[in-house]
């Protein structure tokens, strides 16, 4: 498994008490403005309409994160010492 190889996920233990969320994977096409293919996409989300408030989730996590986000967060802090 790629991601695992990369260190990006943790693998936890199931906890027996909580069903655990689907996911799914959504692809994307992503085109220039002359019609032609620029680049494919894929994400996975969870199936956030499965939880109930509370008693599955009390934090909201970002799957992924643009790189300039990563970038401007660098910056700052590179700039502040």
């Amino acid at each position: 498994m790629l991601d695992k190889n990369n260190k990006t996920w943790d693998l936890v233990p199931h906890l027996p008490h909580k069903k655990p969320i689907g996911c799914r994977w959504i692809y994307k096409v992503k085109y220039n403005v002359e019609d032609t293919v620029n680049h494919y996409k894929a994400q996975r989300v969870g199936k956030g309409f499965a939880q109930t408030h509370v008693i599955d989730y009390e934090e909201t996590f970002a799957l992924l994160a643009r790189m300039t986000t990563i970038q401007r967060i660098l910056t700052l802090a590179a700039g502040k010492g």
